[in-house]
């Protein structure tokens, strides 16, 4: 948009922002989990268990995100409601920039995988081959409210329940037209979203059918990480002086390009420099060695913020068929084009070009750097050296990545009534995503081979008989004519197709009474079949192209699952001395994988309240999940995880066994042993399926508290512990690289399984393709406390107050990636290459809501991310290694203020506004993920809602 428009629209919205401040409020019920007692509302059937119960009565700890917490968070981005729940680490969204553009929900740190997502209580088709659903294919507008357990849940629902389940229920039963629109962005003029949505629905056939559409659009702008100061610099770890600072670094994989080779390691450049094992850099002054600050920031050029369009359609709807069988569909569309942008992409001869030759006739080159090359390498004077180049391709411009998706989604299905208390449903769900990804920015690996190989006759000419191929120039920054770029450049397109198909039957309801009460029973049979394709461009597949990936190969796979379960709700003992309240609960479900075989999950627990108002709730749980499509059947896929090869000669404490091993065994030649250095803090490395895996299995329990005093009317108050453990988990072979190079260090053998993938060397001996297949290797554990209290109070002339405060505290979040390695303990920790997002030990969000009239709201939220030190202190702890000299070892605690106002003009017309970030805080500098913190700042959004 124009400057103009962007001022005056900071303005109007600088202005309302304003007037929210003035307004002294703070926050209603984040999670409406339960009504407090006094008030009246409808029983909800929520997702830790298929007997219907008010939520807070589940032995499952169970958290609701309401209609009022969504309508006053006034967002267009589904993660965004649910990354403020403690149970909670951030998934992928907004300003994630890696991965495959997904929104995705991670409960409990135990990865995206592990966390089931429905809607409406039935499954969505994922949308990559992991099965793991996007979640911005449900626009908020749709959603009615959105249901949380955490721990395992696989005898209810099956699996991929390990870590919880989120339940996402629509909108049903609206008759009229609601046009809802809002725009927003921040206090910066960037960052801008749009959102219009329109809801149309009625009865028809005198009441006996209700039909309703819903249709969005959604526009998110972009923002590049060159927009906010601490997403544009790149500072590394250094010690000097014996403590740990902050220095200038970059990736060694510059722009300005690099040649090394050991032969030149201690040579002496025209400044009087001594060459080191980052080899030679061109810079603007001339051909010199290396130094650290001549390292490439990409930073700027990613995305801080990634773009999207969303085109979205939704019909639901039931006819009454007869008195007692009703029929019911739902139908959903949703195409969003999505952008994201890595740095320029790094070409690195050493590691997709064995045997490269350097043409010393090479016209750019300068005389005096030919001649020094000459006199150095080419002992045999063919003009053909062996060396290693590395550049990076900002000629090209950025590495980008578009996609289309296309999700739909029909369930149609029957319910009825059995008997008065007993209820059937059959239905049939089928999904379908197709994913269409168009890499740009991408390098011809051959032809940047043949671009270096020198006509004699004419040196400008390349030596292959190719009429498109001209000499290349990589001497310098931007050097590359038209010409030479469009020889090497590519673009690649991958596309990806998913499809899932399930059909269930269940009885649920009232068995019979017992004198305590009903006893509850839910049973039924499902079927479920999962398939997907991923075919890659052909030049990954021929391993001829470089972009995001390198080599890639076609994954395509299925399998089916047949099962059946049944829950039962039995009360014991009620209104007695001491026994208000005694029941028991259990579940099991029994499954056939067409890969993994049959597998057992089930649950046992119940509750006990000695009094009215109190009740202690308990539950075990054992859960399982299959391996999916990508961990059986991926083909070998490329990638570049950071590691350090101990065969460095600068490595930390190298060993003369080591040094040893490194050249009888792995493959490092003994002429560079003393200097063998790794080019690059990225490693290649090929991952890929394996069709032998076996399920994972994990044990839950809780024990927890749920309080509602008489004494102090509409307040409630939860205490919960839980524990989950996870074994047999899936994972690369060995846990990821930097594990299998651990691990091998600790017993040097070939006879151990972990050193024989590391003799995958170049002739130089720089690690490539180092196979890490998946296996079941891996084991996690983490415990904690969540609690959570709600109150309301009435006011009388000043309106009434609703607060609300959901926590957390970690005990423990403990990932073993392989039983050779020692497990590191997580919590309260962040990266380091073992924690990964921020895993804080508190955490928690609050709300306080000032309802000034019936029509005027004004809302506080708080969101708090206690501190977390860097994931290298708590790998350090885990192995008994030194502890690292950091400059900034931890984050400090982080607090988010969110505002947001109200008002109904009339019956049928409110305006909205909120302002996300109050304070306007940056990230926690270096140590942050983009997922958990805000990399956005202080953001204003306005909007409206109108019902005809």
């Amino acid at each position: 948009m124009g400057s103009k428009r962007v001022a005056v629209m900071r303005a109007g919205l600088r202005g309302g922002s304003a007037l929210l401040a003035t307004m002294m409020m703070m926050g209603t019920a984040f999670a409406q989990t339960a009504e407090p007692e006094g008030e009246t509302s409808e029983a909800i059937v929520v997702t830790g268990s298929r007997i219907p119960r008010p939520d807070v009565d589940s032995n499952s700890p169970v958290n609701v995100i309401g209609s009022e917490e969504i309508k006053q968070t006034a967002t267009a981005e589904t993660e965004q409601l649910l990354n403020a729940l403690p149970q909670a680490v951030a998934g992928s969204g907004a300003q994630s920039n890696a991965g495959n553009g997904s929104a995705t929900v991670n409960l409990r740190n135990l990865g995206a995988a592990r966390t089931l997502v429905l809607q409406n209580g039935r499954r969505i088709v994922g949308a990559s081959q992991d099965g793991v659903v996007d979640i911005n294919m449900i626009p908020p507008s749709m959603i009615e409210r959105i249901e949380v357990v955490t721990g395992g849940a696989s005898a209810v629902y099956g699996s991929d329940a390990m870590a919880g389940v989120v339940n996402f229920v629509t909108k049903t039963n609206f008759e009229g037209l609601e046009v809802s629109g809002q725009y927003g962005l921040t206090d910066r003029g960037d960052a801008d979203r749009y959102n219009i949505d329109f809801t149309v629905g009625g009865n028809f056939d005198d009441g006996r059918g209700n039909i309703v559409f819903n249709g969005s659009y959604y526009d998110r702008g972009i923002v590049k990480g060159s927009a906010r100061a601490h997403a544009s610099l790149y500072l590394v770890d250094a010690v000097q002086g014996g403590k740990g600072v902050l220095v200038p670094g970059g990736n060694g994989v510059t722009p300005q390009g690099t040649i090394f080779t050991p032969a030149l390691v201690g040579k002496v450049d025209p400044y009087g420099n001594t060459i080191g094992t980052a080899g030679i850099f061109f810079a603007p002054e001339g051909w010199r060695a290396y130094k650290t600050s001549d390292g490439f920031n990409d930073r700027p050029y990613t995305n801080l913020q990634m773009p999207m369009k969303r085109w979205s359609g939704a019909l639901t709807g039931h006819y009454d068929v007869t008195d007692n069988i009703t029929a019911f569909w739902e139908g959903n569309y949703v195409r969003s084009e999505i952008n994201s942008t890595l740095g320029a992409v790094p070409m690195s001869s050493s590691g997709f070009l064995p045997n490269f030759q350097f043409d010393l006739r090479n016209p750019y080159l300068s005389s005096s750097l030919r001649e020094f090359l000459r006199t150095n390498l080419d002992a045999d004077g063919d003009n053909l050296v062996s060396l290693n180049i590395n550049r990076r391709l900002l000629d090209f411009g950025s590495r980008t990545d578009d996609q289309t998706r296309e999700f739909s989604r029909y369930v149609v299905g029957l319910r009825g009534a059995l008997t008065d208390k007993l209820n059937w449903e059959a239905f049939y769900n089928q999904g379908h995503v197709r994913i269409t990804e168009v890499q740009g920015g991408g390098v011809l690996i051959d032809n940047f081979a043949n671009a270096f190989l020198t006509n004699p006759s004419n040196p400008y000419d390349c030596l292959t008989t190719d009429t498109r191929c001209v000499t290349i120039n990589p001497f310098g920054l931007m050097s590359m004519t038209k010409p030479m770029i469009d020889y090497i450049y590519t673009n690649l397109t991958n596309i990806t197709v998913l499809d899932q198909k399930q059909a269930g039957a269940s009885i649920t309801g009232t068995l019979f009474k017992l004198p305590a009460g009903n006893v509850g029973i839910s049973v039924g049979a499902e079927y479920r079949k999962e398939s997907s394709t991923f075919t890659p461009d052909q030049l990954y597949i021929q391993g001829k192209a470089l972009s995001r990936s390198a080599g890639i190969q076609a994954t395509g796979g299925s399998f089916d699952v047949k099962e059946v379960y049944g829950e039962l709700v039995v009360p014991i003992l009620a209104d007695m001395p001491l026994v208000h309240m005694l029941s028991f609960e259990g579940g099991i479900r029994y499954s056939d994988y067409s890969t993994a075989g049959g597998v057992t999950s089930w649950k046992a627990g119940g509750e006990y309240s000695p009094v009215k108002g109190l009740k202690i709730r308990g539950l075990y749980q054992r859960a399982v999940r299959a391996p999916n499509v990508v961990e059986l059947y991926s083909g070998a896929t490329n990638t570049a995880p950071q590691a350090t090869d101990f065969c460095n000669a600068t490595g930390a404490n190298r060993t003369a066994a080591e040094r040893t091993f490194c050249v009888s065994s792995l493959g490092v030649p003994s002429s560079v042993i003393d200097v063998f250095q790794q080019e690059n803090v990225q490693i290649r490395a090929i991952t890929g399926g394996n069709p032998n895996l076996q399920e994972e299995t994990s044990d839950t329990w809780s024990l927890g508290a749920v309080f509602r005093p008489d004494f102090v009317p509409n307040l409630q108050l939860t205490v919960d512990y839980y524990n989950i453990k996870i074994d047999g988990a899936i994972a690369a072979f060995g846990g990821g690289l930097q594990s299998v190079i651990t691990a091998c260090r600790a017993n040097l053998s070939m006879s151990n399984v972990f050193c024989q993938p590391l003799n995958h060397r170049s002739s130089d001996g720089q690690l490539y393709d180092v196979p890490l297949l998946n296996a079941n290797i891996a084991s996690m554990e983490t415990s904690g406390v969540d609690f959570r209290l709600d109150y309301k109070y009435d006011t009388g002339s000043f309106g009434s107050l609703s607060y609300y405060l959901a926590g957390s505290y970690l005990i423990k979040s403990v990932v073993q990636s392989s039983p050779i390695v020692a497990a590191v303990d997580c919590a309260g920790y962040i990266g380091g290459g073992s924690c990964g997002n921020a895993n804080p030990k508190w955490r928690f969000t609050q709300r306080l809501t000032w309802d000034v009239t019936d029509a005027f709201q004004v809302s506080l939220r708080h969101r708090f991310i206690g501190s977390v030190k860097d994931g290298r202190i708590a790998a350090a702890k885990a192995s008994g290694a030194a502890m690292p000299l950091l400059a900034v070892p931890e984050t400090g605690q982080i607090s988010y203020f969110d505002l947001s106002a109200s008002y109904d003009i009339d019956k049928s017309l409110s305006i909205y506004g909120t302002i996300d970030n109050l304070g306007d805080h940056n990230p926690p500098f270096q140590l942050y993920e983009r997922d958990t913190y805000d990399a956005i700042g202080r953001r204003f959004t306005v909007g409206f809602r109108k019902r005809f």
